[in-house]
């Protein structure tokens, strides 16, 4: 959301699997704008969402795929989209290995000319693919049929190349945060632009018997035990507890985990408020979510 232009005056999040934990967070919040989480009671894609709030949007709008973590300049985006005067703009992101992504072709005009879902590595004939960033005119949404789950990258943008879709091109980084490794690897990248490698939060409780390892982040109001190691590329909220002996390494821990004594947290997400017990093995790419408790079973 900090991404968007000053022309924006309201935000719908449309969400649908724990959507009351997204409005129980912007009900807590404070923004610069008008906030609506929109629930759906069954999933209704990418396309779906958004015939959903025909009746609410107003005049050109920006639609944000929300894992996805990524540099593009709105405003710069907005702008080439005015001058373009098409249905949309797409965002573009140019890797070297298109065949797990949506690989979209452009002609010297920056007019979209094709999508392949997907490639074979035989029909890769471009690196850019879909970035999940798009400007849209409300003229759109009548190709969407309401009231049922509908992909707006499968369905829709393939049916109307010929009503004007355009491609921008952005610099910096971006980076699909849905998976695990890709959230731990986003992390690992900002990670690296802590200045000095390690960043420490106010208060808490670190010994000097600590070993760091850059980079690495701690929250405010953590307390870590003697002889544990952080680090690297360690990302620890506020009021983490790490115990006597233990490793977290290529992990991120949300606020208020405590971890016991001799564990190895490596290539883990550690949710909010979590427990883990002492001597508890966690094996790598381990996935806890907020509130449990792990404890050695006897």
């Amino acid at each position: 959301m900090d991404l968007l232009p000053p022309q924006v005056d309201e935000v719908f999040i449309a969400t649908g699997y724990m959507g009351q934990k997204v409005a129980d967070f912007f009900a807590r919040e404070k923004t610069r704008w008008k906030v609506d989480v929109v629930i759906e009671d069954r999933p209704l894609g990418t396309g779906g969402a958004l015939k959903n709030l025909e009746k609410r949007l107003d005049g050109k709008f920006i639609v944000l795929n929300g894992d996805v973590i990524c540099s593009v300049d709105l405003r710069k985006m907005l702008k080439y989209h005015e001058q373009k005067k098409g249905l949309a703009t797409i965002s573009l992101w140019d890797v070297e290995d298109p065949t797990a992504y949506g690989m979209v072709v452009l002609d010297p005009e920056g007019h979209i000319t094709a999508f392949k879902e997907k490639p074979r590595r035989d029909e890769v004939v471009s690196h850019a693919v879909n970035a999940g960033t798009y400007i849209l005119e409300p003229e759109l949404l009548g190709y969407i049929e309401p009231g049922r789950e509908t992909s707006i990258e499968k369905e829709v943008f393939p049916r109307v190349l010929a009503r004007g879709l355009y491609g921008f091109r952005f610099e910096g980084h971006w980076s699909d945060a849905g998976t695990l490794n890709s959230y731990l690897r986003i992390h690992a990248s900002l990670l690296n632009d802590i200045r000095g490698g390690i960043k420490k939060g106010k208060g808490g409780n670190v010994p000097n018997s600590v070993a760091w390892s850059a980079p690495a982040l701690l929250g405010d109001g953590c307390t870590i035990g003697e002889r544990s190691r952080i680090g690297p590329r360690a990302c620890l909220g506020d009021r983490v507890s790490v115990g006597q002996g233990s490793t977290v390494r290529d992990s991120v821990i949300h606020d208020g985990a405590t971890i016991g004594n001799r564990v190895l947290v490596e290539q883990c997400l550690i949710g909010e408020n979590v427990v883990i017990e002492d001597d508890v093995n966690l094996p790598p790419g381990t996935i806890v979510g907020d509130g449990q408790h792990m404890e050695l079973r006897p």
